[in-house]
């Protein structure tokens, strides 16, 4: 076939058309697709950056605090020196607990033992009001905090008036715990 009958082909002029119109088409869709893409994964990488950075914040906070020696272990044990001061030590932390995770502390009651006879241990029982949710973080609290506290029972019901079958997200709970904290041993 020659050049004269080449040009004579009636699909020459349209697929010349389509060729030069069609491939920079082609090669401008590509490129946008390509541009977004890369505007999403910049914006994946701009909030694991935040991420990163609240988690980098976290550590350095924790990294600041002066971690217990190992020979120290007194930061396990609650401060008091007799009995009735450890239990009110151990019921005023307890409050404090209660209502950083947004409870309602009912009553609070302690071992009645006298303190001529020396006791390593102190439990309280408490009686609460709280919601679910907050009743996950003061049991972390609890848990994990120091002095070193255990919890030695838990009882949970739904706060009276509220029906069972009820589906709420963050439901109030009568909760009744049994938490014990420790004393170091007298050394007199």
């Amino acid at each position: 076939m020659t050049l004269a009958e080449a040009r004579d082909a009636r699909w020459f002029g349209p697929l010349a058309v389509t060729l030069c119109v069609g491939i920079p088409l082609l090669l401008l869709a590509i490129t946008i697709t390509n541009l977004a893409r890369w505007s999403a994964a910049n914006a994946e990488v701009n909030t694991a950056a935040g991420h990163l950075a609240q988690v980098e914040s976290r550590i350095r906070a924790e990294a600041g605090r002066p971690a217990p020696t190992r020979g120290d272990l007194s930061a396990l044990y609650l401060t008091a020196e007799t009995g009735s001061l450890a239990r009110a030590e151990l019921q005023q932390r307890l409050a404090g607990l209660v209502e950083r995770a947004g409870g309602r502390l009912i009553e609070v009651r302690g071992d009645e033992a006298p303190d001529t006879a020396p006791q390593r241990s102190i439990q309280l029982r408490l009686s609460l009001d709280i919601g679910n949710e907050g009743l996950f973080d003061l049991l972390k609290a609890v848990e994990t905090g120091l002095p070193l506290l255990t919890v030695e029972a838990v009882n949970i019901h739904p706060v009276s008036g509220r029906s069972t079958g009820s589906e709420e997200a963050n439901p109030a709970l009568r909760v009744a715990l049994a938490i014990r904290g420790y004393r170091r041993e007298s050394t007199q």
